[in-house]
């Protein structure tokens, strides 16, 4: 059983760190979509390639995660590991945007590593796993629906539009895990069972809205409020769904331990240096 969820929490990792750093290098090549038809001339094409190699890496994780959710019981455990991922977006623009790494990303990469260190420790075996599909569109409905709304009065207003917009990719992100993880209640566990799976399908297309919205997202607002939104919401939203979907709740010092992941997240992102995704550097 340890061997097993040493193998989930590594596809956690892995997906959260190709989510990341796809994101990166959406957001880094993300004006070329303002070329319109010239996307594909000649001196745009490689510019369109490493921007369509960043979606490749994000949409890798629709078949890693639902392995990650198999070989553990929670998908809180699952979303809480996101934030290790933002430690290879460090790195990535580290190595590819030349940025320097210095005490507020390792103090993040600290809180992070602990957090989830903390979530893994204390995590608990789930001795019998069922849902209320009910429930999950209720709670999935009033959670998408409200930031919706807020989204929509940014998209007028130009107001919080980075937090606003951001949340939607998150929320979305994180409700597709809660369907794979409910999809393989239903299918039994099985993996090749989810290709025909309706939660599952549902859970794909949630993907894919998820993305749509980020590149919304990206065209506007600045990475450094993008990202960090996203990831924290693709950790809360499992928290709040699991809750009423599956009757799920965490220990105390588990929320706490999401909170000191959160705060981590923030410290990646939210410097004062230019964009760190951005690709632009101060004079």
């Amino acid at each position: 059983m340890e061997g097993s969820l040493a193998l989930g929490i590594g596809l956690a990792i892995l997906a959260s760190t190709n989510i990341n750093v796809g994101k990166g290098v959406q957001k880094w090549k993300v004006h070329i979509w303002g070329k319109k038809g010239q996307m594909f001339n000649k001196e745009n094409l490689p510019d369109t390639l490493i921007w369509f190699v960043g979606l490749a890496l994000t949409a890798s994780a629709v078949v890693i995660l639902p392995l990650a959710l198999k070989y553990t019981e929670r998908t809180s455990m699952v979303s809480s590991f996101n934030g290790v991922g933002m430690i290879g977006l460090v790195i990535f623009a580290w190595l590819v945007l030349h940025e320097k790494i210095g005490w507020r990303e390792l103090g993040g990469a600290g809180l992070v590593l602990a957090g989830t260190a903390l979530m893994k420790y204390f995590d608990a075996p789930v001795e019998q796993k069922s849902f209320s599909l009910t429930s999950f569109l209720m709670s999935f409905g009033a959670i998408f629906g409200g930031f919706g709304l807020l989204a929509l009065y940014s998209w007028k207003t130009n107001r919080f539009y980075g937090f606003s917009v951001g949340s939607l990719p998150g929320i979305l992100i994180g409700s597709a895990m809660i369907l794979a993880d409910m999809g393989l209640v239903d299918t039994g566990n099985s993996i090749i069972g989810l290709v025909t799976n309706p939660l599952a399908i549902f859970g794909f297309i949630c993907g894919v809205m998820a993305t749509v919205f980020t590149q919304f997202a990206f065209w506007r607002a600045k990475a450094m409020v993008v990202v960090p939104t996203i990831n924290s919401f693709i950790i809360l939203a499992p928290v709040v769904i699991e809750y009423f979907t599956f009757g799920q709740s965490l220990k105390p010092v588990q929320y706490a331990a999401i909170a000191v992941i959160i705060a981590g997240v923030i410290l990646l992102t939210a410097t004062e240096k230019s964009d760190r995704i951005e690709g632009v550097k101060k004079e």
